[in-house]
């Protein structure tokens, strides 16, 4: 009897627990944490209501440097949607820390020694199990920080890019976003690797790294969260406007 009720116990206490979460793994009374790994979402039907934007990348698209949800660009997003009687849902798998290899393809092997393994529950085949019509990539600043070379990067998108065109899903990849690195060189690649991004995918790169830095590609003040990294709940809105008025995204939401 006592293993029982100590069985039904646990059982409400996990029930309670997994209520508390949205769909985006925000557990609001401690901010943005990551869907736990046994979580898998597979398989998902295709919903007939509804459409899907899933979001894939890293502390950025986590919602970190704003204040509180509702101000994180993710949020905002999934709001205006929601106000504006879109048949949309938003599902967010960005995780603090992560580069292009943490969203490779489920199966890929680094040629590269040293290089983060895949996470199958958040990379770009766990967002496609979604059966997306968008899928947005915001990945701001980690892989250069990592010291990654410009081409290796590139080959990363790429095949995170052709996943998704296999699908027949559209995509948004966000540019590049300034950050406080002390080497100027660092700063620099930054704005480097934005215009690489853009000659390759001129229709798709969502570029405002300009509007959100400083000559040599620091954080604006009124922008800064104040740790040389991220963003606060004013940059976090500039993000979501961006997105809000891209062209690619007003098409896939029927935006006229």
């Amino acid at each position: 009897m006592k293993l029982i009720a100590l069985f039904v116990i646990l059982a409400i206490s996990s029930s309670c627990k997994k209520d508390s979460l949205t769909d985006d793994g925000f557990d609001p009374s401690v901010g943005p944490i990551n869907i736990p790994a046994s979580v898998d979402p597979d398989p998902i039907k295709q919903d007939t209501v509804n459409k899907y934007i899933v979001v894939i990348g890293s502390s950025t698209a986590a919602g970190y440097g704003a204040s509180v949800r509702d101000s994180c660009w993710v949020a905002r997003l999934r709001s205006k949607l929601i106000g504006d009687n879109k048949r949309f849902k938003v599902i967010n798998f960005g995780v603090g820390g992560y580069s292009t290899y943490k969203l490779m393809p489920t199966g890929y092997v680094s040629e590269i020694e040293n290089r983060p393994q895949v996470d199958t529950n958040k990379n770009v085949t766990a967002a496609l199990k979604y059966h997306p019509a968008l899928v947005i990539i915001n990945l701001p600043s980690n892989d250069i920080a990592a010291n990654f070379r410009d081409e290796e990067i590139l080959k990363n998108y790429r095949v995170i890019i052709r996943t998704i065109a296999s699908s027949r899903a559209e995509y948004i990849i966000t540019g590049s976003q300034p950050r406080n690195f002390p080497a100027v060189e660092q700063r620099r690649r930054l704005k480097i690797v934005n215009d690489k991004m853009i000659g390759e995918y001129p229709t798709h790169i969502d570029d405002y790294l300009q509007k959100i830095s400083t000559p040599t590609f620091g954080i604006l003040k009124k922008y800064s969260a104040g740790d040389g990294i991220h963003l606060n709940n004013a940059g976090h809105k500039l993000i979501y406007q961006s997105i809000y008025d891209f062209p690619l995204f007003k098409n896939v939401a029927d935006y006229k």
